[in-house]
């Protein structure tokens, strides 16, 4: 999450994120983590002894992740792009970032040259279709609140939207995997995931 002062806390939920994103990541592979906050996908990949790199926006919370990346860069996503040189990943990991940027696309778009040749970037979205947002629409409300549309969120995806965002940027969605309750209960996705992880490979 790209906010200046907001310390981000690691959910342990075996349905959340933070815990469905490392079991795709494969050992020993290289890994950029895109609003790595304090670095907790970085302390958790560290058991698969993988070579891992963080971007923020958040000074104090780069100083805690340092503990667990082998480098961290501070960026400002709305104003700059990844600036990464010639380092190459084999994933790139956009955990409950990009909703936060005026122009995820142009961050994804960049990102495609820091792949390696079959490299994956990995996009975690909330998803706005959920069934209590759409319940408030239809009573007539949308009140920003912590969570799907907090009031940090500049964009709102829903699984479409965000798959055609992806493939317009020159990649192919190859899983979808739903969190929170529709990756618990594996029914009406759309309808009950909190948010969606997209895996995806340049075309």
């Amino acid at each position: 999450m790209f906010v200046k002062d907001q310390l981000l806390k690691y959910d342990p939920s075996p349905h959340s994120p933070h815990n469905i994103i490392p079991a795709l990541i494969k050992e020993h592979s290289t890994v950029l983590d895109v609003g790595c906050n304090t670095g907790f996908l970085g302390k958790l990949l560290n058991k698969k002894r993988v070579k891992i790199d963080g971007i923020d926006i958040n000074e104090e919370a780069l100083a805690a992740a340092k503990a667990y990346y082998r480098n961290t860069y501070i960026r400002d996503l709305y104003r700059e792009k990844l600036n990464l040189g010639k380092n190459k990943y084999d994933y790139i990991v956009f955990a409950d970032i990009l909703e936060h940027l005026p122009r995820p696309d142009i961050i994804i778009n960049d990102a495609k040259k820091y792949l390696q040749k079959d490299g994956r970037i990995i996009v975690s979205l909330p998803n706005i279709a959920r069934f209590e947002i759409r319940l408030q629409l239809l009573l007539g409300s949308f009140d920003y609140q912590p969570g799907i549309i907090g009031p940090d969120h500049l964009r709102f995806f829903t699984k479409k939207s965000a798959i055609e965002m992806i493939e317009n940027c020159g990649f192919e969605v190859k899983k979808i995997i739903p969190t929170g309750l529709g990756h618990k209960i594996k029914i009406l996705s759309t309808l009950t995931a909190f948010q969606f992880i997209y895996v995806c490979q340049k075309k």
